[in-house]
């Protein structure tokens, strides 16, 4: 017999104004570094245009979650099947990779499809904070999600 989860998870991802700072800060670190290194200024200008395009793509994908691919509901049935639905409605079942992260504050879920699914590898990340939800019931259920990662027997990856 397999194993029954007591209730369902189910989060409604919202966008994270501290992971958008996050990015930001650490984007502007970086083009400060670049911008002191000892190399030719069209490398260093070409490097800042790199971290700039990518600290905004990364910001609409994970931070703003506005792009079509970007993760909006996170489920976990009653039998311990993990969905993952975007932005655009398409439904992922992933099975988690052994580098996740389990912390009280955040979730790091490293994802992985099957490999008949697998067009250019992994899933990207999902990110979770817990101090952006405000609801009790959305606190709850971030702990669920918690637990279910730690002691949930999941399949090796």
């Amino acid at each position: 017999m397999k194993a029954q989860l007591i209730q369902a998870i189910d989060i409604a991802l919202k966008p994270s104004s501290l992971l958008l700072g996050l990015l930001g800060i650490i984007s502007t670190i970086s083009c400060w570094i670049v911008i002191t290194l000892p190399i030719y200024s069209g490398f260093k200008l070409l490097l800042v245009a790199l971290i700039v395009l990518s600290t905004v793509y990364y910001s609409l994908r994970d931070a703003l979650r506005l792009l079509p691919w970007s993760w909006q509901r996170i489920e976990v049935s009653p039998t311990g099947q993990l969905k993952l639905i975007s932005k655009e409605g398409r439904q992922f079942t992933p099975t988690l990779a052994a580098t996740s992260f389990i912390h009280p504050r955040m979730i790091i879920l490293n994802l992985q499809l099957a490999n008949r699914q697998r067009l250019f590898g992994a899933l990207p990340a999902l990110i979770l904070f817990a101090n952006h939800l405000s609801a009790n019931h959305e606190l709850q259920q971030h702990r669920q999600l918690r637990v279910w990662l730690r002691w949930w027997k999941h399949q090796k990856t």
